[in-house]
């Protein structure tokens, strides 16, 4: 299944964000337990996101990432892209 990076940057004040932040992180839960999660991080002065997980497509890859509570409450940008891990065996 093809793998895709969503980075997330937090356009909104601190104080708007967290409630919101710690939704997005369950939302990164739930892909984690079913298994399409591969890897998520937040930036550490807490302006954003990186996330790898896969998709069957383009089309279910942007429904994921829009699905994020930051991105629906408007509290974020986003920037979707497709991604090949390099095998170095």
């Amino acid at each position: 299944m093809p793998l895709w990076v969503r980075t997330m940057l937090v356009t909104a004040i601190p104080d708007e964000v967290e409630p919101v932040a710690r939704q997005h992180r369950e939302h990164l839960r739930e892909l984690h337990d079913t298994g399409r999660l591969r890897v998520a991080g937040e930036f550490k002065n807490g302006d954003g996101f990186l996330e790898i997980f896969e998709a069957v497509d383009r089309r279910e890859a942007e429904s994921i990432a829009g699905a994020s509570p930051l991105i629906e409450a408007g509290l974020a940008t986003w920037m979707l892209r497709e991604w090949t891990e390099l095998d170095f065996s």
